[in-house]
C-alpha cells in the first residue's frame, strides 16, 4: 500500500528531517515539498488530491492556517508540523488530523501516521487533542493567553450560552464556546469522562458521591444529573460497584 504525500515547510531543515522520517515509513510516498508555501498553493491547486499534506503553520505571504483552509480539499488528512503549541486550535477550525509539536521523534511521527492509518490499512481515525493527555484553552482576554489543561486534573466540563467553563482540581477557566464545539464532541467520546446533563461531562476519577440526582465531584462541586443521561450514569455506577463487591467477596474467601 502506498500513502501519496506532499510536504510543506519553508524552514529547509525542518523539511529535511521530515523527509528522513517519512523514509523510514516505507508506506510513505512523498509525492512533492515545498519551501515557498505560494507556489504549493498555485501547484497543489490544479494537481491531483494525495492521502496526506504535512505542513508548518508559521510561514512568510500566507500562514499554514490560511493554506490549508485552501486546500483541505485536496488531501484526505492533514497534519501540521509547528514548533507553537498555541495553534492547536486553529487546527482544529480547519479539520486537521495531526498536529506534531517540533520537534518531534520518530516515535510521535509514526505513532501518527499509525494513528491515521492502523496496522497499514487506509482506515481513518479520528484526530484527537488528548492523545498526550493535555490540551490547551485561550482565555478571555486581550492578550490571547494560553493555560494548559490536563486531564487527570480536568474535574469538568460545562457549556454555557456562549462559553466553556473549564474546571480542574486547581482553579477555573472560561473560553469561547465557538472554539471547542469539536472538543466537547471528542470529550463526550472519551473512556474517562461521561456526560450527566446537556450542558455538564464530568471526569469519572473526580466523582466523589452520587446524592440523589447530584454528582458531587472533587473540590465539593457539584451538577445535576438529568435525563435522558440518567440510565448510561447509573449504568456506569453500578457496574463499579459490581466490581467492588466481587474484590470484597474475593478477599474474603
Amino acid at each position: 500500500m502506498s500513502i501519496s504525500c506532499i510536504a510543506i515547510d519553508d524552514d529547509p531543515h525542518a523539511l529535511e528531517s521530515l523527509k528522513a522520517y517519512m523514509t523510514k515509513l516505507p508506506d510513505l510516498k512523498l509525492v512533492q515539498s515545498f519551501t515557498e508555501p505560494l507556489k504549493a498553493l498555485a501547484e497543489i491547486s490544479v494537481s491531483n488530491p494525495v492521502d496526506i499534506i504535512f505542513m508548518d503553520v508559521e510561514m512568510p505571504a500566507i500562514s499554514g492556517i490560511e493554506l490549508a483552509g485552501l486546500l483541505r480539499k485536496k488531501t484526505k488528512h492533514l497534519i501540521f508540523t509547528t514548533a507553537h503549541a498555541r495553534y492547536a486550535i486553529d487546527a482544529f477550525k480547519v479539520d486537521a488530523d495531526a498536529y506534531l509539536l517540533k520537534p518531534y521523534s520518530i516515535l510521535h511521527f509514526a505513532k501518527t501516521i499509525n494513528n491515521l492509518y492502523p496496522t497499514g490499512k487506509k482506515t481513518h481515525l479520528p484526530f484527537s487533542i488528548f492523545e498526550d493527555h493535555f490540551f490547551y484553552i485561550p482565555l478571555q482576554n486581550a492578550d490571547g493567553d494560553l493555560v494548559r489543561i490536563d486531564l487527570n486534573e480536568l474535574v469538568a466540563v460545562e457549556e454555557l450560552k456562549e462559553e466553556i467553563h473549564f474546571r480542574t482540581v486547581k482553579s477555573s477557566y472560561l473560553s469561547s464556546k465557538i472554539n471547542f464545539i469539536k472538543m466537547i464532541k471528542m470529550l463526550k467520546k472519551h473512556p474517562a469522562f461521561i456526560q450527566i446533563s446537556q450542558s455538564a461531562i464530568v471526569s469519572k476519577q473526580h466523582i466523589k458521591s452520587v446524592l440523589g440526582d447530584q454528582v458531587v465531584l472533587s473540590g465539593g462541586v457539584s451538577y445535576g444529573l438529568t435525563s435522558p443521561y440518567k440510565e448510561v450514569f447509573t449504568t456506569f455506577i453500578k457496574h463499579n460497584l459490581l466490581k467492588s463487591k466481587t474484590k470484597a467477596i474475593k478477599k474474603e474467601d
